[in-house]
């Protein structure tokens, strides 16, 4: 399968100057036929060899995904000007999808590798995900952690479908300006999408993102480069379980950082969920692997209905 070409479009804005635009082409990736296999069991599976990706240590910049540690106004007006437009060219598209990231704000408004390998393979692969039961039905997405919202946003338009993009408050006005950006793509094509907050485990919260619809369910869940802070995989493991339940489907692309993390994440995981490997690109520069896509569904409860 032929992936898409993501065109990487740079703009530096300065505060009384016109913005200054880079463009930067970034190869396509060739995927190869679709193949499962399992994630096994083994420790060995997530163990990485080299010290600057099996660290323990966290990053040091938590505090940049904190609710109570917000960017100020002036930290934001500043970063503003460092803001870059990202395009993606996908074939089931007329035109591309176009995300704006800003890097000085932190790590919610960055673009990580994760999240182009999930958006080109979600492209390249719309005949592998489920499908509304009911006819001119448009799928139901959840995307969680959504940073940039690219993947939410351009499952809406390929499919289309109504994706719900959720993230922390301090992410939430970029995702609305990238919805507003692909607004005109998203009508043309009949998708939608909307924004919620979404802290991972509030209960509060998880009702809140069903409660527009409580008889209805997501069809499919998809997140990239999730997995990154010990202290966050029990949350993001209490909110897997809320959403992904029955039929539904989990696709999660991630890249292995912290051999530690992602050994109690998936230890935990595994308990929960049937968890497979749907691709893995060839490894970064500089890293002995590339990232790797996940599908997760719910195990069955022996003795429950």
């Amino acid at each position: 399968m032929a992936a898409a070409a993501a065109t990487t479009t740079a703009v530096a804005a300065a505060a009384t100057a016109t913005a200054a635009t880079v463009v930067a082409a970034a190869a396509a990736t060739t995927f190869l036929p679709f193949t499962v296999s399992p994630v096994p069991d083994s420790d060995d599976a997530f163990r990485s060899t080299t010290s600057a990706i099996s660290s323990d240590s966290e990053p040091d910049d938590l505090q940049l995904l904190l609710p109570n540690m917000l960017p100020t106004s002036t930290a934001a007006a500043a970063a503003s000007s460092e803001a870059e437009l990202h395009q993606f060219h996908l074939p089931a598209l007329p035109s591309p999808i176009t995300v704006r990231t800003i890097p000085s704000l932190g790590l919610t408004f960055q673009l990580w590798p994760s999240a182009t390998t999930l958006l080109r393979f979600l492209s390249a692969s719309l005949h592998l995900l489920p499908r509304c039961p009911a006819p001119h039905c448009p799928l139901a997405i959840l995307e969680l952690g959504s940073g940039t919202g690219a993947a939410g946003l351009a499952l809406a338009a390929a499919l289309p479908a109504h994706a719900v993009l959720s993230d922390l408050p301090a992410a939430l006005p970029n995702l609305h300006h990238n919805a507003s950006l692909n607004a005109p793509l998203l009508d043309s094509r009949g998708g939608a999408v909307s924004v919620v907050p979404l802290p991972w485990g509030d209960a509060a919260s998880m009702e809140a993102v069903v409660a527009p619809a409580p008889a209805s369910r997501f069809d499919l869940v998809v997140a990239s480069d999730v997995v990154y802070y010990e202290t966050l995989v029990d949350p993001l493991i209490e909110t897997l379980r809320f959403f992904v339940k029955g039929e539904v489907v989990f696709l999660m692309a991630h890249l292995r950082r912290w051999k530690r993390t992602d050994k109690k994440f998936f230890g935990k995981a595994r308990k929960l969920f049937n968890i497979e490997v749907l691709h893995e690109d060839p490894p970064l520069e500089g890293w002995r692997h590339g990232p790797v896509v996940y599908r997760f569904t719910a195990k069955k409860q022996h003795g429950r209905r």
